[in-house]
C-alpha cells in the first residue's frame, strides 16, 4: 500500500534533513536569478513536467494536462501569486531544460537526489514513496540471483531508477538496462517480457494497479530499495520563487488542501 497521510507527513520531516543537506552548497552570493526576487506585474512560471506519469502529472486525450502536481502547482501559484503554464517534456533532458531556461520549474515527481541538487535545486520534500523492484508473478528467483543471471531491468531513462541500475552496472552484476520513455512503458516492457525486472516508484505503480486488476495478478514486488522524496525543483539562484513554492507547501499541509489532494488522486492508501 501507499504510505498512509500520516505514515507520509512523518517520512517527509524525516527526509527533510537529507534535503538540508544536499542544499547545503547552494550559492550565498547576491541572487541573479529571473526569479530571484518577486516580480512586478502578471508573473507566469513555465512548468516543465513528464506528460505520462499518472496520477501525479499526464496528458488526457483531449490534450489537457492534469495530475496531483498540477493541481499542487495551481495552488501554489495561487498562494505565490503567479500563473503556471503547464509545458510536457522528455525526462531525459528536462534538468537541461531547466538550466538553460526553457522551464521554470520541474514539477512532475522528481526525486530528490544529491546529484541531482548539485545542477538545480529543491524545495522542501512535498511527498515520500518507496522505490520498489517488481517482477512477474511466475518468477521463481530471488532479487540476488536475478541480478547475478543476466536480467534485463526496465527503467525510465533519467529517472532514479535509471541511476541506480547504472551504479549496478558498475558494481559488475550481470544485468542489461532496458531504458524507456516512461514509467507505463516500464510496466509494459516487463508485461510483454521484453524486461525481467523493472524499477518503479510505489507512487505510481500503486495507483496505477488499482486500475488494472490484471495487472496486479500479473506482477509481484520482490525488492524495496528503500524511502525516496519528491521536491519541485529550480534554478538555485530563483529564491524568490523557492521560498514561496516552500510557503505554500508548508501552508497546504498545515491545511485540509493536501490531504484533499491525496485523496483526490488516490494517493493516500
Amino acid at each position: 500500500m501507499v504510505l498512509g497521510i500520516s505514515l507520509i507527513l512523518v517520512a517527509i520531516v524525516v527526509l527533510t534533513a537529507f534535503f538540508i543537506y544536499t542544499q547545503a552548497g547552494s550559492s550565498s552570493k547576491v541572487p541573479s536569478g529571473k526569479f530571484s526576487e518577486k516580480p512586478s506585474g502578471n508573473v507566469t512560471v513555465i512548468v516543465g513536467l513528464d506528460p505520462n506519469y499518472p496520477p501525479f502529472t499526464f496528458v488526457t486525450s483531449n490534450g489537457t494536462v492534469e495530475g496531483f502536481d498540477v493541481d499542487l502547482m495551481t495552488y501554489i501559484g495561487n498562494y505565490c501569486g503567479f500563473t503556471p503554464v503547464f509545458k510536457p517534456w522528455d525526462w531525459a533532458t528536462i534538468v537541461t531544460a531547466l538550466m538553460n531556461g526553457d522551464i521554470d520549474v520541474i514539477a512532475s515527481g522528481m526525486t530528490i537526489t544529491a546529484e541531482r541538487s548539485s545542477k538545480i535545486a529543491f524545495s522542501i520534500p512535498y511527498y515520500s514513496y518507496r522505490l520498489l523492484v517488481v517482477t512477474k508473478a511466475s518468477e521463481n528467483r530471488s532479487l540476488s540471483e536475478l541480478l547475478e543471471t543476466g536480467s534485463r531491468i526496465a527503467v525510465e531513462t533519467g529517472s532514479d531508477a535509471d541511476r541506480i541500475v547504472e551504479s549496478w552496472l558498475n558494481k559488475g552484476y550481470k544485468i542489461s538496462k532496458v531504458p524507456v520513455e516512461s514509467y507505463p512503458a516500464v510496466i509494459d516492457a516487463l508485461a510483454t517480457n521484453r524486461a525481467d525486472l523493472a524499477i518503479l516508484d510505489s507512487a505510481f505503480l500503486y495507483p496505477y494497479l488499482d486500475s488494472r486488476p490484471e495487472l496486479r495478478s500479473a506482477l509481484k514486488i520482490i525488492g524495496d530499495l528503500g524511502v525516496r522524496a519528491y521536491g519541485i525543483a529550480t534554478r538555485p539562484d530563483d529564491y524568490w520563487l523557492r521560498n514561496c513554492i516552500n510557503r505554500a507547501i508548508e501552508e497546504a499541509m498545515s491545511s485540509t488542501v493536501y490531504s484533499d489532494l491525496l485523496s483526490k488522486w488516490g494517493l493516500n492508501q
